[in-house]
Parts: structure tokens; sequence; C-alpha cells
């Protein structure tokens, strides 16, 4: 977890492309996109849609998933859901998918073609206890490197503490004019 929070932060690239050669719009250049974690400041905390709020030891049993958004624009992004339902009545159940947090933006002209890794990633566990979860990325060449999670807590958290951040893995993304 550590290790997360020293990455670079923001929604740029280690190098920009150079330019895009003699060809035009055939041709493209090769971006390095450095590991961020996402979101950058805190986690993404979905509503709670269900339940009193407290989880109250009862896991919650968590999904969450990750889609590297926006191949063919200019702008890279994370969308990232996630359900944490409670194994006992009243079955508390936080919800929700983000809005997409945006880790690249591409030259004025130029569109992102392709990555190197795969654009999605997901995760399933049950919550045992009030620390913060950590998990390498579960999906071979996805994006992701890396989870961490706040389940259960020691007071009523469902909408207000429950939620996921993630890191990713630097990876090159193909940019060519669009």
């Amino acid at each position: 977890m550590t290790a997360m929070l020293g990455l670079s932060m923001a929604p740029s690239a280690i190098a920009a492309p150079g330019p895009a050669g003699e060809g035009g719009a055939g041709t493209f250049a090769s971006v390095v996109i450095a590991a961020k974690r996402v979101p950058v400041d805190n986690r993404f905390i979905p509503p709670r849609v269900g339940g009193d709020a407290e989880f109250n030891g009862h896991g919650p049993d968590v999904f969450a998933s990750a889609t590297l958004v926006g191949i063919g624009s200019n702008r890279l992004g994370v969308r990232i859901f996630m359900d944490a339902i409670e194994t006992t009545p009243d079955f508390t159940r936080a919800r929700g998918t983000s809005p997409d947090f945006l880790i690249y933006v591409a030259p004025a002209g130029h569109c992102v073609l392709s990555v190197s890794r795969g654009g999605y990633e997901e995760i399933r566990y049950r919550d045992t206890d009030h620390a913060v979860d950590a998990f390498a990325g579960q999906v071979t060449d996805s994006f992701v490197s890396g989870w961490s999670f706040v389940g259960d807590t020691n007071s009523s958290e469902a909408g207000t503490r429950t939620g996921v951040a993630l890191t990713t893995f630097s990876f090159v993304a193909n940019v060519q004019p669009c």
C-alpha cells in the first residue's frame, strides 16, 4: 500500500509523442503512460443503496471492476465499479460506478489508437476485518497492478467510508493524428 501512495499522480505521459512522421494519419508514436493511483487523492466511494450503513462485521462481500476508457479518443480514463453487500440481514449495500478518472491526454489533434495492456480488471473478496485490504491485480496482463479497499470499519461506513482505489502499471499507448 505504501508503494501505491508514492506514484506519479498527473494525467500526463512520461514522454510526449514526437512528430507523427512524414506519412500523416497512418503513422503513430509510442507514449509511456506512468503508473498512477486512481483516484489520486482518496477512494471511489459508491453510494449506500440498501440497509442501515453498518456492515457490523458481516462482510461485506465485495466485487469491483475497472475499465480503461477512451481508446479512439484523445483522453484515456479509468472507470471503477464497486458493489459491497453485507452477508446477513439487513443486507447493507454500497454500489455504484465512478466518473471517469483521467489518466492521459494526447496532444491536440492526436488520438490513442491502442494500449499495451488489457483494458479490464475485476476482483471479488470477502472483507473479514476493519483493516485496509490490499491485493495485486487479478487479470493477467490488465492495466491494474493493485487494489486497495475499505470495506467494514468500526462505525457506519456504507456510502461514506467503504470504497476502492487502484494503481495502474506503466504502459504504452500508441498515439496517432486523428
